[in-house]
């Protein structure tokens, strides 16, 4: 009798953004089954649905973009405002199969009846994104104010994200980069009237 091979949790969830990154919103276990070429009792094993399961690739992909986010640093506020910005196409021109990921859900959306399976993960898991421009906004103005904190959004994640968002999917051309870089140093240094 032929040993059952066994999949870990790493191997499905690279399936399953395999699947995301073809089908998007409408992947489902079955297309990570023939991607992984395993039963579905393997990946149901792991992870209890479908909403687990991709939700937990989701997850992931955030954590691996927090992860590089951390990694930024630089002296001058408006630098570092721009630096997060370009972040942005950065990492989905590097991780297309992240950037994909990361666009099949809205945290916010999942919180509002979020599966107790997945609470631990989603509990604070934009943290490092608000920290991040708590302290962006503090080194650029001195102090945190709504308004403040409101344009250094808008510099370093609402205005990359726009720029790229329609493009997650396919190949992210470089120029983008610059106006990016443009509008997001261009935006940084509106004042905190």
């Amino acid at each position: 009798m032929a040993t059952p091979v066994s999949y870990t949790r790493e191997q499905i969830l690279d399936a399953a953004m395999e699947a995301v990154h073809e089908h998007w919103r409408s992947a489902t276990v079955a297309q990570v089954s023939a991607k992984l070429g395993a039963p579905s009792g393997s990946i149901y094993h792991r992870f209890r649905s479908r909403d687990v399961l991709f939700v937990s690739a989701w997850v992931r992909s955030i954590k691996r973009f927090h992860r590089e986010l951390e990694q930024i640093g630089t002296a001058d506020p408006v630098e570092a405002i721009t630096k997060t910005a370009l972040l942005i196409p950065r990492f989905c021109r590097a991780h297309p199969l992240d950037a994909r990921m990361m666009t099949a859900y809205r945290y916010s959306d999942l919180m509002k009846d979020p599966h107790p399976d997945l609470l631990p993960e989603l509990t604070n898991l934009n943290d490092p994104v608000r920290e991040t421009i708590d302290r962006l906004t503090l080194a650029r103005y001195g102090r945190v104010t709504p308004q403040g904190l409101a344009i250094v959004a808008l510099a370093c994640r609402e205005t990359p994200i726009g720029l790229i968002r329609p493009m997650i999917g396919d190949e992210i051309p470089l120029w983008i980069d610059e106006a990016v870089r443009a509008a997001s140093t261009a935006i940084a240094q509106l004042p905190d009237a």
